[in-house]
């Protein structure tokens, strides 16, 4: 009766080990892919994402951000010239170049919620 019990419990153990693992592998699958320079990579769309993001914010599949604190200094590439629409109208980058929408855009791709 013994080993009964102890086989019982290495199936659970394992099914939870399982869970654990597709969960990671899930969360990994789920985020956009890398490039070697250490910056995601996110598939191309046949459209602008300015034309997009109106589309999805209509649908309610993406909500605005508020705009991210100001750093203390500025980071590279930023462009007091352009605003994102997306950070509310925040300066310094445009929707084109915005990795939050991007991501964004990318989960809903992979979420198979939006297609081209």
């Amino acid at each position: 009766m013994s080993s009964h019990s102890i086989a019982t419990l290495r199936s659970i153990t394992n099914v939870v080990q399982d869970q654990s693992y597709q969960s990671q592998f899930q969360q990994y699958q789920q985020q956009p892919r890398q490039r070697a320079s250490g910056q995601p990579q996110f598939d191309s769309i046949p459209m602008k994402y300015a034309v997009l993001f109106p589309d999805l914010l209509r649908r309610k599949l993406v909500q605005t951000r508020p705009p991210p604190r100001m750093p203390e200094k500025l980071p590279t590439g930023y462009r007091p010239d352009l605003s994102c629409v997306f950070h509310q109208g925040v300066p310094g980058h445009d929707i084109e170049r915005c990795f939050a929408f991007r991501n964004e855009v990318q989960k809903l791709i992979q979420d198979k919620v939006l297609r081209f």
